[in-house]
């Protein structure tokens, strides 16, 4: 069970690190969020976790760790998720349709959130594969092999989308 927060008694100078950080944390929440996911609830419970503990200040690099737990969020909520469909997919008869969901970025969804949390500071935000790593709590190479698979992953999802519209 989580302690209660500390109420309105954040420190100014985390107020104004948590300010200065939002922006890019928000986007990068935007990219490794599940369906149905808001990025901002993400971003929030990463920041409520870390102040709870009143760690935010002592942290060397609050970014790359904020990434981290966004990231961690975003891979037990995706788990959640599945344990959900498997549980409904038992308790719904086989004769109903399965509810079916429409997003604008169905193939960058289709890629796990670690993928996209490479492809995305690689990509996006320029960042070298060795920050990255520290960023998502693995090695470079797996970095690099998350972004390849990720990428991988989408070219596939493309293709295969342009050769069914074609067909």
């Amino acid at each position: 069970m989580r302690k209660p927060h500390r109420g309105a008694a954040i420190d100014p100078e985390e107020r104004s690190l948590i300010a200065e950080l939002y922006p890019a944390l928000r986007r990068f929440a935007s990219t490794v969020r599940n369906p149905g996911q808001d990025g901002n609830d993400l971003v929030q419970e990463a920041l409520l976790r870390v102040l709870e503990r009143g760690a935010l200040l002592k942290l060397d690099h609050p970014a790359s760790y904020l990434r981290r737990v966004i990231l961690n969020l975003a891979i037990d909520h995706s788990r959640w998720a599945a344990r959900e469909r498997r549980v409904l997919h038992r308790m719904v008869p086989p004769t109903s349709p399965s509810p079916s969901y429409s997003w604008d970025l169905d193939e960058l969804r289709s890629i796990p959130p670690k993928a996209r949390a490479a492809i995305f500071l690689h990509s996006i935000e320029g960042r070298p594969y060795s920050e990255i790593a520290e960023m998502l709590g693995c090695t470079q190479v797996s970095a690099r092999v998350a972004a390849s698979r990720g990428r991988k992953q989408l070219q596939d999802a493309l293709v295969k989308e342009a050769d069914d519209a074609t067909a």
